[in-house]
């Protein structure tokens, strides 16, 4: 589980430098900001509920990462592929 805690807190500050905020709500640093912090716990409470399954969560961050490097600073295409990844793990 460590692992798993050290792995989303690494994936928050990937997506804190990149991106933010759902979708329609993602228009500047701030909006995103809040929505990667909202989503970050969102994902901790669904891993300690072992609600998604952790290898499959490791593997997704990892994708995620290589995803967001190529966004750069736009905020809602970052939020969308925090979206999708929300969507893929199931949480």
């Amino acid at each position: 589980m460590k692992i798993f805690a050290t792995t989303a807190l690494l994936a928050g500050a990937v997506l804190l430098s990149a991106c933010g905020g759902g979708s329609s709500q993602c228009k500047d640093e701030a909006s995103a900001t809040a929505y990667a912090q909202k989503w970050q716990a969102d994902f901790q409470a669904a891993m300690t509920a072992g609600k998604i399954d952790a290898t499959k969560a490791a593997q997704a961050m990892q994708d995620m990462g290589k995803d967001m490097e190529s966004i750069g600073n736009d905020y809602a295409a970052g939020c969308k592929k925090l979206d999708e990844l929300r969507s893929k793990l199931g949480f």
